[in-house]
C-alpha cells in the first residue's frame, strides 16, 4: 500500500512539475503584446529647432515607449536642428540606410513632424529612398508653407532688422547662422513654387496626415505678448533659453501670440505656425482642438512636449495612426 502511495505520489509531483513549467515556459508569449506591432518598423523625425539631449532624447517623449510596450519597432534619427530641407534630408537618408543595415528590414513606416515631414519626402523622392519606405505620416507638416515663415521672409526682405529681433522673439535652438535658410524652405512661396513642383508622391507608398489647432485666437493676449517682447528686445533684457526646458516653455508662450496673428492674416485654424489647410498630405486624419475648455492644440502639444500636460490624448492619436497602418498591411 506504501509502494502504491508513494508511486501516485511521485507521479502527481512529476505531473506538477510538467504543469508549472510549461505554465513558465509560457508566459512571455502571454505577456509579450503585439497588438501595435506594424508589419514594418517605424521611423520618427523631428522638427524644426530640435536638438537630442538627455532631458529629451527624441522630440517624441512618451511615444515611441508606448508603441514599444505594445510590440513596435521604433527608431528615431536626428538631423540638424537649424538647416535646409536638403541637408536634413541628406542626413535622414544616411540614418536611415544606417538603421535599415542594422536590421535588415526591407521598408518602414516614417512618421515626420512638422518640417521632418518635409525633409523626409525630399528623401523618399528626390533621394532615392522611396523603395524602401511602405507609408509616410506626417504631423503638422507645412505641406503648403507656414505663413508665420512666409511673414518673416517678407519682412527680411524689406525690413532687414525688425525681422532679427522677429527671430529673437521666436526662440529656436541651433545654428543661427542656418536660420534664414531654413525658415525660407518653409516659407509659402518656396513650398508652393519650388519644393511641391519638384515632390511629387512616389507611387506605392501610404501618404496620410495629421494636425492641431488653438480653438480661441485673443488679440489681446497677442498684443501684450508682442509689446512685452519689443520692450525687452529694445531695452537688451530680452533673455534667450538656455536648456531645453527653457526652449519648450519660452516656445509655448509664443505660440497663441503667433496663432493670433495667423487668424488675424486670414490663415485660418493654425497650431500656431501651420494651419490645418497646409498639414493636409494624402489621406487626413484630422484636426486635433483639445478638450473644450482648453485653448486648444499647438505645435509642441501634437508631439507630447508639453510639461504642463496635454489636453488630449496625444500618444493615444499615435496608436491609432499605428493600428491603422498595421491594419493596412504596413
Amino acid at each position: 500500500m506504501k509502494k502504491k502511495m508513494g508511486k501516485v505520489f511521485r507521479i502527481v509531483l512529476l505531473v506538477s512539475f510538467i504543469f508549472i513549467t510549461a505554465t513558465v515556459l509560457a508566459l512571455p508569449a502571454f505577456a509579450s503584446d503585439t497588438s501595435w506591432a506594424t508589419k514594418y518598423p517605424i521611423i520618427m523625425a523631428h522638427g524644426m529647432g530640435f536638438i537630442a539631449t538627455p532631458v529629451y532624447p527624441n522630440s517624441f517623449p512618451g511615444i515611441g515607449e508606448a508603441l514599444t510596450a505594445k510590440g513596435a519597432k521604433v527608431y528615431f534619427t536626428n538631423v540638424d536642428s537649424l538647416a535646409s530641407t536638403r541637408q536634413k534630408a541628406e542626413q535622414f537618408k544616411a540614418q536611415f540606410l544606417q538603421i535599415k543595415a542594422a536590421t535588415g528590414a526591407a521598408k518602414f513606416n516614417i512618421i515626420g513632424h512638422s518640417h521632418g515631414g518635409l525633409y523626409t519626402r525630399d528623401a523618399i523622392t528626390n533621394l532615392g529612398l522611396y523603395p524602401y519606405v511602405a507609408s509616410l505620416t506626417t504631423v503638422d507638416s507645412p505641406h503648403r508653407g507656414s505663413k508665420i515663415a512666409q511673414t518673416m521672409v517678407d519682412i527680411k526682405r524689406l525690413v532687414p532688422a525688425l525681422a532679427e529681433m522677429m527671430a529673437g522673439m521666436v526662440p529656436f535652438a541651433g545654428d543661427q547662422s542656418q536660420l534664414d535658410i531654413n525658415i525660407l524652405n518653409l516659407s509659402e512661396d518656396y513650398m508652393n513654387r519650388v519644393f511641391n513642383p519638384n515632390t511629387p508622391n512616389k507611387s506605392g507608398i501610404y501618404y496620410q496626415s495629421w494636425t492641431g489647432a488653438f480653438r480661441d485666437y485673443n488679440i489681446f493676449s497677442m498684443l501684450s505678448y508682442f509689446l512685452n517682447m519689443l520692450t525687452q528686445s529694445l531695452g537688451g533684457t530680452l533673455e534667450q533659453p538656455s536648456t531645453p526646458q527653457q526652449y519648450v516653455a519660452a516656445f509655448h508662450k509664443a505660440l497663441p501670440a503667433l496663432a493670433t496673428e495667423m487668424w488675424l492674416l486670414w490663415a485660418g485654424f493654425n497650431d500656431g505656425l501651420v494651419t490645418d489647410d497646409s498639414a493636409k498630405w494624402g489621406y487626413f486624419r484630422g484636426t486635433e482642438f483639445g478638450s473644450w475648455w482648453s485653448h486648444g492644440v499647438d505645435h509642441l502639444d501634437m508631439v507630447n512636449l508639453n510639461s504642463n500636460g496635454v489636453s488630449f490624448d496625444v500618444v493615444g492619436g499615435y496608436v491609432n495612426i499605428a493600428k491603422g497602418l498595421k491594419s493596412k498591411g504596413y
